[in-house]
């Protein structure tokens, strides 16, 4: 089953530099380790102070309250602003 994480942040005045270097950070480690599934980092495009980590997982069944990778980057995210983290699945008939 495929399925993704998507975990979103609006990060406080001033904070956003240093949130997106220590997300970068994590997810070259993670990636390093080999420990990371397929990972993205996003800014979005209006509104300067919003970053967004995807992570697209493959795997038997999706975990309602997100994988560990996931919930350890909510947690780090946590800490500079207000953080939505959810898990979406494909359709069963795509």
């Amino acid at each position: 089953m495929r399925w993704m994480e998507v975990i979103g942040v609006r990060a406080a005045a001033g904070n956003r530099d240093l949130l997106e270097t220590r997300l970068r950070k994590m997810i070259a480690e993670m990636k390093a380790g080999g420990a990371a599934p397929s990972i993205t980092l996003l800014h979005r495009l209006s509104i300067a102070s919003d970053l967004c980590v995807h992570l697209a997982h493959d795997s038997e069944a999706a975990d309602p309250a997100g994988s560990r990778l996931g919930l350890i980057l909510a947690m780090e995210m946590k800490a500079f602003g207000l953080v939505h983290h959810s898990i979406w699945t494909e359709p069963a008939d795509v």
